[in-house]
């Protein structure tokens, strides 16, 4: 009983040996993910929910970085003027260039709103605009939703885990969340 004792202390210990290190290279990612200069691309998808988000996409619309923006899984209880607003776009950028995704909920949702968005505008490379601690997992969803679409990150910046204990608490459900998705697309892909 004792050697069975020993084994599963050492692998609960190799466990949260790894679950650190890979908190850590997460961590690290997302801190160190570069947004100075996005190239340009066909299309521009800021997903909601974090601060700064669709403010950053629609100033890289207005420097000509993509054709159209699809702001994705706006509240479908909030109006268009008020997203409008929001967004500090003009009302002729908004009009002109703007689609404001209404349907997704989480983040596999708005890879397939994007990935819909993509195919009826003829897109073959996107802008991702989301914060820097989600992007890792969003662009693992948005590669399984539109795995022959180029996709180039541009992360709002955000307070890093370290800041406070509510900021640590959001890099750590992220993370789970990232190794989750990371785990049922190796998966998949075993299985093709």
């Amino acid at each position: 009983m004792s050697a069975l004792l020993s084994f599963l202390r050492f692998i609960a210990f190799v466990v949260v040996v790894a679950v650190l290190v890979g908190f850590a290279l997460f961590v690290r990612a997302g801190v160190t993910l570069d947004a100075r200069e996005a190239a340009r691309a066909d299309g521009i998808v800021a997903l909601t929910g974090g601060e700064g988000r669709v403010v950053t996409a629609v100033e890289l619309l207005s420097r000509g970085r993509g054709e159209r923006l699809l702001i994705s899984g706006a509240n479908p209880d909030v109006g268009l003027d008020a997203v409008r607003a929001a967004s500090g776009a003009t009302r002729d950028l908004f009009e002109c260039c703007i689609d404001v995704g209404q349907e997704a909920a989480n983040t596999i949702g708005n890879a397939e709103e994007a990935a819909d968005w993509a195919r009826r505008n003829g897109f073959d490379s996107l802008i991702v605009v989301t914060s820097d601690y989600h992007m890792p997992r969003a662009l693992l969803e948005l590669q399984a939703a539109m795995p022959g679409v180029s996709l180039a990150a541009f992360p709002v910046e955000s307070p890093p885990p370290w800041a406070d204990l509510r900021t640590a608490r959001r890099w750590g459900v992220e993370f789970f969340k990232y190794a989750a998705v990371y785990a049922r697309e190796a998966v998949a892909r075993r299985r093709e």
